[in-house]
């Protein structure tokens, strides 16, 4: 290798705008330095050439290093050509850590198998990738936290493109699904073409979709049969569509949940109300009638003569309204325990 001829390239090194140097591969003993790294380092030139490269690293750092000196046999007099090396950290000498994009070639200096390094200061680009990185790992932990939360719901969530194909599905619907129609959806296919859905679910569930696709915002309630149970389920499902940041459609949200027993207790409170109509007709028109005719024949009773022969007449109608008090009675007793339970429920599969 011929000597580096530093005189004549005085510009090309003394005046480089990035930190360079020079050392020898033997020792790693900095031969000469530039102007550059004096400032950016903080050493002085007589303090540089007293060092070696080893010198500029933390102590963690050095057994790396000599891993990947003997790997690039940097030492070998054969090496030739640049050697990009990379991001770096070093120190400085006031003990600041900074990066530098490393890159190295072999020459002759004083005779000396030396290399000559440029290191570009890369200390923010480190930083920027470093908050980056951060950032990332934030973001998938938040997505994984978000992921975790939706799929811990019972509630079913799902998105469309604009061709309605699937775009995601949480395990909820992914579950009713495959438990309903008997086939597990897949991202890309066709939200409402599976197998077990007839001809009238398909045309209602196009029509759910073209509704939001053109941007309407709204909540229906669908039913579906248990295949095991054969009970109606319920679900209201409400319809979202999804913007670009341009204002375009690009999709639909959704977010279904199954009110069936919901409904089932809305009915059972609307039928209890219907009895306590029902009982509260009875109380006001069935019972006070014979109420009324019980306190009528108990004022022209004799009470002084007990044994008047009208009494006997007297009683004799007092036990005839007795016993219409406990038919009515027994009618309300009818109404508030047993109900309606002859009445065809609404949710109740035939």
């Amino acid at each position: 290798m011929p000597d580096l001829p530093f005189n004549e390239l005085g510009f090309l090194f003394d005046d480089n705008p990035n930190p360079m140097w020079v050392y020898e591969v033997q020792s790693l003993r900095i031969l000469k330095v530039n102007k550059a790294a004096v400032k950016h380092y903080g050493y002085t030139e007589d303090e540089f050439l007293n060092l070696t490269i080893l010198n500029l690293r933390e102590p963690g750092d050095i057994e790396e290093f000599n891993t990947y000196f003997k790997k690039h046999r940097l030492a070998d007099p054969n090496s030739k050509g640049p050697l990009y090396a990379g991001i770096w950290k070093y120190k400085t000498k006031a003990g600041n850590t900074v990066y530098a994009e490393i890159t190295s070639h072999a020459v002759t200096y004083k005779n000396q198998a030396c290399r000559i390094v440029v290191a570009a200061d890369a200390t923010d680009k480190r930083r920027y990738q470093e908050e980056a990185q951060l950032k990332e790992q934030e973001l998938i932990g938040t997505k994984n936290s978000l992921e975790a939360l939706i799929n811990n719901t019972d509630d079913q969530i799902w998105s469309v493109d604009t061709e309605t194909r699937y775009v995601y599905m949480n395990q909820a619907y992914r579950s009713k699904i495959t438990h309903i129609t008997g086939v597990e959806p897949k991202k890309g296919d066709y939200s409402y073409l599976h197998p077990g859905y007839n001809k009238q679910s398909v045309a209602s569930w196009q029509n759910y979709y073209k509704r939001a696709l053109a941007g309407e915002i709204y909540n229906v309630v669908d039913e579906s049969i248990d295949p095991d149970t054969k009970e109606v389920l319920s679900f209201e499902i409400s319809f979202n569509p999804i913007y670009t940041s341009t204002g375009e459609i690009i999709g639909v949200g959704c977010f279904a949940r199954n009110i069936t027993q919901r409904l089932k207790t809305e009915q059972a409170i609307v039928d209890q109300n219907e009895r306590l109509r029902n009982i509260a007709s009875l109380t006001s028109h069935e019972l006070r009638r014979p109420v009324a005719s019980m306190l009528g024949l108990i004022a022209i009773m004799d009470r002084v003569n007990f044994f008047n022969p009208d009494n006997k007449e007297i009683i004799e109608h007092l036990l005839t309204v007795g016993n219409e008090i406990d038919e009515v009675i027994r009618l309300i007793v009818d109404k508030t325990f047993i109900g309606n339970e002859h009445r065809p429920d609404k949710y109740q599969t035939p």
